[in-house]
Formats: structure tokens, C-alpha cells, sequence
């Protein structure tokens, strides 16, 4: 029997956190990787959303896809998605800023200054909230992201990220060792305290976590 279509809400890019109307907190984020998984997704016959932050890859044709500005902003389209249609999962690849200011300037601030302060407050995190926001049973995929990570601070940060809790999987990728590598590796965390699968490129990405998300739905 042919198995059927998955419906997979991805979310990819970077926030954009307002200091005032023309400034803003972001990051490196470039929304790659989760177009690319959209694209590899949909080349399955499977049922693509992508929320991506502004500026960020676009996944091409046929491909559902708007666009977010800041954490604020992506959570009220994520989930006003999850509450309209039923998904099979959400891959939470976007880069969402764990700080923002606290008072943005309504207006323009003046570029005169020797110095500028800005308070920042911290965001809400986004990945615990998920599964509540949708009325179905919901299989949620998290990104961490490391940068010259040694081995036990990578295994450190994907446990940070199981102890919040809301994710069924952990993919962890580092800064540095994307930069090096001539195909983008990631490693798959099924389960916590587990060793992960490395796979490499997105589209090696895509055929894992759908044989992942496959393997946790009911028959």
C-alpha cells in the first residue's frame, strides 16, 4: 500500500527583534536549510508549509510559504497555521533570537550618540510551546546550533534543549564545522541520551526525518 502524503509545517530564517523603526537584532541565519528541506520534502509528493524570516531562501514554486519578522510575529503565524489545518509535523529549523529590547523606539534614533544603550529582555521559547498550539497529536523536530563546540558541549546543549521538553527529535549542527565540511553535516538525535546519526546535505535531512516521522505516527 502506498503510504500517504505528510503534511509538514517548516520553519526556517532568522528573527528580526525591533531596536527602533529602521535598526533591528538578528542573525546569521539564511533560511538554506529549511528551504532546501521544503524543496526535498515536496520533491516527495508530501504537503509543504514554509514560514521563513524576511530576506530569508525562498523555497520556489509550489511550495505554501509566508514570511515572519520577529519571534512575536513567527509564533502568531505559527500558530494560527496549527490551529486552521492539521499537521503530521513541524520542523522547527528558524533561528529565533533569545533576546530582544525591551522598549523599541517608536521612531528613528538619532545616529549623533558616542554610545547607545539597549536593554534586552529575554524571548519566549518558541519550541516547548508547539504541541499546545495544535488540537492533533504533533511530531516537533528542534534545530540546536553550536559554533566550535567540543563534543560534550554539543551533547550538553541538545540535553539543555530535551530538558525544556515539546521535542520528539534534535538535529544539531556547528558553526564551524559547517563552515569546513564540503557537504552541510547534521547529526539526528532520536531520543535523550542517545548517540545521534550523522547525515549530510538536506536532502540526506529530508529522507531521515521522514522516515522518523513515518516511524512515530499511528498505523
Amino acid at each position: 500500500m502506498t503510504a500517504r502524503a505528510l503534511r509538514i509545517l517548516i520553519t526556517a530564517g532568522g528573527t528580526r527583534e525591533p531596536i527602533d523603526d529602521v535598526r533591528f537584532i538578528g542573525n546569521l541565519s539564511t533560511g538554506t536549510t529549511g528551504a532546501a528541506l521544503a524543496q526535498a520534502f515536496a520533491a516527495h509528493g508530501h504537503c509543504v508549509t514554509l514560514l521563513r524570516g524576511q530576506g530569508a531562501a525562498e523555497a520556489g514554486e509550489g511550495i505554501d510559504s509566508e514570511s515572519f519578522s520577529s519571534g512575536a510575529d513567527l509564533w502568531k503565524r505559527l500558530s494560527a497555521r496549527l490551529a486552521a489545518s492539521r499537521y503530521d509535523a513541524v520542523v522547527m529549523a528558524a533561528a529565533v533570537a533569545d533576546y530582544a529590547s525591551a522598549s523599541p523606539v517608536q521612531g528613528k534614533i538619532r545616529s549623533d550618540a558616542r554610545e547607545l544603550v539597549v536593554t534586552l529582555a529575554r524571548t519566549p521559547k518558541l519550541l516547548p510551546m508547539i504541541k499546545s498550539a495544535s488540537p492533533a497529536p504533533l511530531i516537533v523536530i528542534g534545530f540546536k546550533l553550536t559554533s566550535r563546540a567540543g563534543a560534550a558541549q554539543r551533547i550538553a546543549a541538545v540535553d539543555a534543549l530535551w530538558s525544556k521538553g515539546g521535542v520528539d527529535a534534535v538535529v544539531q549542527n556547528d558553526l564551524a564545522e559547517i563552515r569546513s565540511a564540503p557537504v552541510h553535516p547534521f547529526h539526528l538525535h532520536r531520543a535523550p541520551q542517545t548517540s545521534p546519526t550523522s547525515v549530510y546535505g538536506a536532502a540526506g535531512l529530508a529522507t531521515a526525518l521522514e522516515a522518523f516521522v513515518r516511524a512515530r505516527l499511528p498505523h
